[in-house]
């Protein structure tokens, strides 16, 4: 988890581990990301015995306004990628999303943070 962090350095400029238990094949993760904007991400990561995964990737300005968030809540049945999903700044509801791993969203946010500098 760590070299992929740091393979997106830039734009992550720093980072913070809140957990990290690895006991196969539990796994259990929390950090926050820090970028160039001073946007952060939110990253929480389990992964159970019974080999499903809780995921929640959650991108926030400065202020804390959602950019995005990204997760696998069973809450929205009608979505074509149950459970996958993503919540999006000024949108109602909910949107499929197929970006379900941390790499997928940092390759989305560099993208975004490449465009506006």
């Amino acid at each position: 988890m760590l070299n992929m962090i740091k393979r997106y350095t830039p734009p992550i400029t720093d980072y913070h581990v809140e957990l990290y238990e690895h006991e196969s094949p539990l796994f259990r993760f929390k950090a926050t990301l820090f970028f160039i904007d001073s946007s952060r991400l939110r990253i929480k990561e389990y992964l159970f015995a019974d080999g499903s995964r809780k995921y929640s990737f959650h991108w926030e300005s400065e202020e804390g306004i959602l950019k995005v968030r990204w997760d696998n809540a069973e809450h929205w049945l009608n979505v074509s990628t149950f459970p996958h999903h993503k919540h999006l700044y000024n949108c109602d509801g909910v949107q499929p999303s197929t970006d379900t791993a941390l790499e997928d969203v940092l390759k989305i946010i560099k993208a975004q943070l490449v465009s506006i500098s």
